[in-house]
């Protein structure tokens, strides 16, 4: 009896390595093989969804009526545990997020195989890729235009173009507002986050990680720097517009607690949760 309990307990063990050993098998990273991620931009408003119409107050005392929201996200880089860097190809790195539009789906393709524990990528387009000209990124440009991203081709693009109506503590009556954060010939308004992901995204042939992220749009006025619309209205006083000087500059340090990664889903296909 005592040797069939230990044969049971030996076939039994021997079930659980194998077993084991497959599993890490299958989750094992083959080198010089490759699969997909995506990343997944959650845009919200102090720790509530973006809704397109809705109006949310902020610290400023003042009421936003938000009707666009987008934006560009560039320069993807994948880092591992041990700081390597997996650096999405340049020329097809660049992607709109159009809230209105439920456009807020960046798909990788091709991506080494590997554990990733970090992620940066740009807001914006940097320097080095818009001096190409206009003919080696025509594609993208006509993309951004598409979604309000640009301005002549002379200005560039619109990093950020989010606008609306508001009211203040000031001035109860609605007046529109525009901020289209980018580039000019003064400031260099490009900036790059990194931010670490709260568990390993695993890249495989056969296991795509999904990475969602959450962005707070009410960062930019509301964050480190205050910036008021009422402060920025136009001569006649019926409409805000702020499209360059400091208050870009400040909206760019602002942009970098904008963003941060709620979750990453590892498996196949696409996961929104």
């Amino acid at each position: 009896m005592k040797f069939q309990i230990k044969y049971f307990a030996a076939v039994l063990a021997a079930a659980s390595l194998f077993v084991s050993c497959n599993n890490d098998d299958d989750s094992a990273i083959v080198e010089g093989t490759h699969g997909d991620a995506e990343l997944f931009f959650d845009n919200g408003v102090a720790g509530d969804a973006l809704i397109i119409g809705n109006t949310y107050t902020n610290s400023n005392g003042e009421s936003l009526t938000i009707n666009r929201f987008n934006y560009i996200i560039s320069n993807v880089v994948l880092i591992r545990e041990d700081g390597t860097e997996y650096v999405y190809p340049k020329e097809e790195s660049y992607f709109v997020i159009n809230h209105a539009d439920e456009l807020q789906t960046v798909h990788l393709e091709g991506v080494a195989a590997g554990d990733y524990k970090k992620i940066r990528f740009g807001i914006g387009v940097d320097q080095q890729r818009y001096l190409q000209g206009e003919t080696a990124q025509q594609s993208f440009w006509d993309l951004a235009a598409a979604n309000d991203l640009t301005w002549t081709w002379s200005t560039g693009y619109r990093f950020i173009n989010f606008e609306g109506v508001f009211t203040s503590t000031a001035d109860a009556e609605a007046k529109p507002f525009q901020v289209h954060q980018g580039s000019n010939t003064a400031t260099d308004n490009y900036r790059e986050v990194t931010l670490d992901l709260p568990t390993t995204a695993r890249v495989r042939e056969n296991e795509q990680p999904s990475i969602h992220i959450k962005t707070d749009i009410n960062v930019l006025l509301d964050g480190d720097t205050k910036i008021l619309l009422q402060n920025n209205l136009n001569g006649a006083g019926t409409a805000a517009a702020i499209m360059g000087g400091q208050n870009l500059i400040d909206i760019a340090a602002n942009s970098l607690k904008m963003f941060t990664v709620d979750h990453v889903h590892n498996g196949v296909g696409s996961h929104h949760e």
